[in-house]
């Protein structure tokens, strides 16, 4: 009996693609995307969606340099951070112009509450508020 030649195998790289930040984009992204849409949690939104679109950002121009195999993760990111960055903006314009177009409104709305003395003087309160509110 003879030995048989043994051959050698080739094995894989042991060192594994960094997806690291292309799926912290895709994951922020699509969180801010959601919280801009939300009318009380559009600020965090605004900041996610800043943050998403820096994260896919970075890992788009190092996917060549770290060996990531997600771009197309890292692309969703960043768009959906932009998304959610340009609605929590719209947002914020339209919340602030609606604030100063009613600044009276809700100054002398402040003041009648201070003023009720019951129940029903709130319920007037709130209902001249309603009637002035453009």
């Amino acid at each position: 009996m003879t030995a048989q030649p043994v051959s050698p195998t080739v094995r894989p790289s042991s060192a594994r693609p960094r997806n690291g930040l292309g799926v912290a984009a895709l994951a922020l992204g699509v969180a801010s995307l959601v919280a801009a849409f939300s009318f009380v949690l559009f600020p965090l939104g605004l900041l996610g969606g800043l943050v998403a679109a820096i994260l896919g950002g970075i890992a788009l121009s190092r996917r060549g340099t770290s060996g990531a195999t997600n771009p197309g993760q890292a692309w969703a990111g960043t768009i959906c951070g932009i998304l959610a960055l340009v609605i929590g903006i719209v947002f914020s314009i339209r919340v602030g112009t609606f604030v100063d177009h009613n600044t009276s409104a809700f100054t002398s709305f402040d003041n009648c509450i201070a003023k009720a003395g019951n129940r029903n003087e709130v319920a007037n309160c709130i209902a001249r508020l309603a009637n002035s509110i453009r």
